[in-house]
């Protein structure tokens, strides 16, 4: 009987363990490539959306569904991978971005 439920708690432990990341792992990957340094000035994760601010000033408000991936490619599409000042994301998926160079564009 014990034999039966070994592999049943086995796959219930694993399942458990990958199951949430951790917010620690969340800030720091979000630091890594919106800010393009190891740290945020500020950083809030909740049921509003995802904020960051960058020590250079640069913020990020992601909401809607907007992945750090997303924010990187617009960053390569519309700033030219020079980096983005400001991005704002609703809830309906507009997304207002100024880059660093002064562009700014409403999509």
């Amino acid at each position: 009987m014990i034999k039966a439920l070994l592999p049943l708690a086995v796959a219930l432990t694993l399942a458990g363990c990958s199951s949430t990341s951790d917010p620690v792992d969340t800030r720091i990957e979000a630091a890594i490539k919106l800010c393009q340094s190891d740290s945020a000035k500020a950083f809030s994760n909740t049921q509003d959306g995802f904020r960051v601010m960058c020590h250079d000033g640069s913020s990020y408000i992601l909401r809607g569904g907007l992945t750090i991936e997303k924010v990187a490619e617009l960053d390569r599409v519309y700033c030219s991978s020079m980096g983005i000042r400001n991005l704002v994301s609703d809830e309906q998926g507009g997304i207002k971005l100024s880059c660093k160079d002064g562009a700014n564009y409403v999509l």
